[in-house]
């Protein structure tokens, strides 16, 4: 590389500067790290979102379990109760909630669908599961 040199000490000193910044490479692993931090909170942000909504339907399906059971012990006495039950125990999630239980030969069946979104605590990529749904299904045999 050939250096240029004028008459002028400023301009020398300027050229010099702007030659050594050019060259300098500390710093680069801040371009890189600017460039890729957004995909990476974006990819986290995704799977807390989904993580929870799975925890949540863990939750969910605990509640529906316990409720079964006791309306199979005669703890609660109609699926009405055991329905009312459900979404007292469930009113923290703040979700739209579809029980439907029923008493058919013995067995009690409870059913609950509710959806994703509304399982999710941000609103961040909301519309891409407007769609999905959240079932829950539990079945247990009359006791009493």
């Amino acid at each position: 590389m050939k250096h240029i040199s004028t008459s002028d000490p400023a301009e020398n000193r300027t050229v010099s500067r702007l030659h050594r910044f050019w060259k300098d490479e500390e710093g680069s692993f801040t371009i890189e790290a600017v460039i890729w931090m957004p995909i990476f909170a974006i990819v986290l942000a995704v799977v807390v979102n989904v993580s929870l909504v799975f925890f949540s339907e863990s939750q969910i399906l605990r509640v529906v379990q316990d409720a079964n059971r006791a309306f199979s012990l005669g703890r609660l006495d109609s699926t009405e109760a055991a329905e009312t039950y459900i979404s007292k125990k469930l009113a923290y999630l703040e979700a739209t909630l579809d029980i439907q239980t029923t008493l058919n030969d013995g067995v009690i069946r409870t059913v609950l669908s509710s959806p994703a979104t509304d399982l999710m605590p941000m609103s961040f990529m909301r519309g891409k599961f407007s769609n999905v749904q959240i079932i829950v299904a539990a079945d247990h045999i009359v006791e009493f």
